[in-house]
């Protein structure tokens, strides 16, 4: 099922933008990961964003290794840089998020709030997948899994934050970004935040490299 996300009964797709950053509710091409987003930064500037994932998006115990993490409850960023930035990436637990999934078969239509209770994680791959004939239904989020993009990083929830950060200087070009979940490190089977979605409020900033001329 897709899903798409309000928060408070507003649509809060791209909660706020600074200079230089642009931020859709797309994908930027057909076929191969669907992207929910697609956020474009400059030198300097943030983007916020605000949806709901997966909680065991991240990592589903039920799966085999290395493809435990769910490609279609999860989060798909397509993340451009227009020049060598320090990126910094902050994912955090968001209440209140209301989504609206829509059958896949169907079309049929439902509504639900989303949990406040992820535990977040991120993956971070080098370029854009729009080749790929059919988005899969699991991936690796600590290693590589297709051809097209090839995985950079992973950050996640070690002792039970509901904030995680991730920072590094990147080169100009661009990314994919999952956002998910490792709930299921922290929560039994019997508990509510166990299964389902839940809310999140990612931040994107970028600023100078320290030295560079010209900016």
């Amino acid at each position: 099922m897709k899903k798409f996300a309000t928060i408070l009964g507003v649509s809060a797709l791209a909660l706020s933008t600074t200079v230089m950053a642009d931020v859709q509710y797309a994908d930027p091409d057909e076929g191969g990961i669907g992207y929910e987003w697609t956020v474009s930064l400059g030198h300097h500037g943030s983007a916020e964003i605000v949806g709901s994932t997966g909680g065991k998006g991240s990592y589903e115990p039920a799966f085999e290794n290395p493809n435990i993490g769910w490609t279609h409850t999860t989060d798909w960023v397509a993340l451009e840089l227009e020049t060598e930035v320090i990126l910094e990436i902050e994912v955090s637990r968001q209440e209140g998020v209301y989504e609206m999934k829509v059958d896949r078969e169907t079309g049929e239509k439902s509504y639900a709030t989303s949990g406040a209770m992820l535990y977040p994680a991120i993956s971070i791959y080098n370029g854009w997948d729009s080749t790929t004939e059919k988005e899969q239904g699991s991936f690796n989020p600590i290693g590589n899994f297709w051809s097209t993009i090839g995985f950079k990083a992973a950050e996640y929830s070690k002792y039970g934050e509901s904030t995680i950060i991730w920072r590094s200087k990147m080169p100009a070009g661009q990314y994919s970004i999952n956002i998910g979940g490792v709930n299921a490190l922290y929560c039994a089977e019997s508990d509510e935040c166990y299964n389902g979605a839940h809310g999140y409020r990612a931040k994107f900033t970028v600023s100078h490299v320290p030295g560079m001329a010209g900016m």
